[in-house]
């Protein structure tokens, strides 16, 4: 470099340091780099990434503007840094501690010391009583794999442990879910009699992928933006298949229901004299609703459909036998 381009490019890093947004059109402009072109410019910026690949990125300039970088800065942080992320942040680290996530990652044992300090530290405020999703190492390799193949629209076949040893399945993923603390991979089965599958990921044993790719089914991507619970049923035009659970909570627990929602269908329907309130659900199949019925017995009660009171009704019988 020349002693000019030196210049200009510490003055990049520290505009760039700074926070601000650096606009080619704008330091044409700057005394430093006024009369030069756009590609000497860009040459100078070229310098930075070619020392500093991640140190700065192409972001939309306001009207008019054009080749607008800026750089993710300490200060930048600090500002997304607010109280209700922090605390999912830390919760975040410590679910990753406790399944050996960490392990995984490619990065410094330095650094990895160092998260492991602030995880420790932070202890010191937050302890989580509920148990988060159990994994092991070989799950994070075949959750990357799952990435791929989603990312790719890739056919793969999965292993799955099951009751009665192994078995495979040939699948188009779509998405890996998490629910009640714990990944399932969804998508559509190449078998036509079973179009959609969920699996849960801890069970998944081994993924091969396949270059063969697909096209996703937009009934199946709305489908799974509809889900609420591991038990989901598919069926094609699902929308018209879908059952509404109606519920009576007691009036000791009906301010549980007002403060939570427990499925995110869950809609108040009517608040009674005495205080219970009539909530519905949304769902695809009574089974979805059936464990969370159960739960609140004998606060809970269904109003319908009738099926599904009954089906309550014959389990509890049965229990008390």
């Amino acid at each position: 470099m020349t002693t000019n381009q030196t210049a200009r490019v510490l003055e990049l890093l520290k505009r760039f340091n700074s926070g601000e947004k650096v606009c080619i059109d704008v330091l044409q402009n700057d005394a430093m780099w006024f009369g030069k072109s756009e590609k000497t410019i860009r040459r100078d910026l070229d310098v930075i990434k070619e020392y500093f690949p991640e140190s700065f990125d192409l972001i939309r300039g306001g009207k008019g503007e054009k080749g607008c970088y800026k750089a993710i800065t300490k200060e930048i942080f600090n500002n997304f840094l607010d109280q209700d992320t922090l605390a999912l942040m830390v919760q975040t680290f410590n679910i990753a501690q406790r399944n050996n996530i960490l392990e995984s990652l490619n990065i410094d044992e330095n650094d990895k010391k160092i998260i492991n300090t602030k995880i420790q530290k932070s202890k010191e405020c937050y302890e989580f009583v509920t148990k988060p999703f159990e994994t092991k190492k070989q799950d994070v390799k075949l959750l990357r794999e799952m990435e791929r193949a989603i990312t790719y629209k890739q056919y793969i076949t999965i292993t799955q442990q099951e009751a009665k040893g192994e078995s495979s399945y040939e699948l188009k993923p779509y998405k890996i879910l998490f629910i009640n603390e714990n990944f399932y991979l969804v998508g559509e089965n190449a078998n036509e009699a079973y179009p959609f599958s969920i699996f849960r990921v801890t069970n998944i044993t081994d993924i091969v992928l396949h270059k063969k790719t697909f096209h996703h089914n937009p009934d199946i991507v709305d489908f799974i933006k509809t889900i609420q619970t591991p038990y989901p049923k598919y069926t094609p035009s699902f929308r018209r298949h879908l059952i509404e659970v109606v519920v009576e909570v007691s009036p000791k627990k009906a301010k549980y229901f007002k403060m939570k929602q427990f499925l995110p269908s869950q809609k108040i329907i009517e608040q009674k004299n005495d205080g219970s309130i009539l909530f519905s659900f949304t769902v695809t199949q009574e089974m979805e609703i059936e464990d969370l019925v159960k739960k609140w017995i004998p606060h809970m009660k269904v109003v319908s459909p009738d099926s599904l009171r009954e089906k309550i009704e014959t389990d509890v019988r049965a229990y008390l036998l």
